[in-house]
């Protein structure tokens, strides 16, 4: 199964409007992502789609957030991830991830 990758914040906001539009949900503003500090520790091409399953109170507390704070959902639960992944490496070490294969599809083929 293939990942789809965000390419720009374009097509990121057009597909949580496009979500948030089915669902009846508000849109959210979405912040100048040139201030976020997020945005300038990956380029464009790093980001992937991730789709989570959670309770319904944490998506709300984290809709409530973004829209207040004038953040990006996308910028309020990644926040969260770094700040639970640098709490596990804290205990644990830290995390190696392993690259991953790129093949030539000439080599398949």
């Amino acid at each position: 199964m293939a990942k789809k990758i965000i390419k720009n914040e374009a097509k990121e906001q057009n597909l949580i409007e496009g979500l948030l539009a089915n669902t009846g949900q508000p849109i959210p503003k979405v912040a100048d992502s040139t201030n976020a500090e997020n945005r300038n520790s990956a380029p464009d091409s790093a980001w992937t789609h991730f789709t989570v399953i959670c309770s319904i109170e944490l998506v709300e507390k984290m809709k409530a957030i973004a829209q207040k704070e004038g953040f990006s959902i996308r910028d309020i639960v990644e926040r969260s991830f770094k700040n639970s992944i640098a709490s596990y490496e804290s205990k644990h070490g830290k995390i190696k991830v392993k690259p991953k294969r790129q093949k030539n599809i000439a080599d398949v083929f």
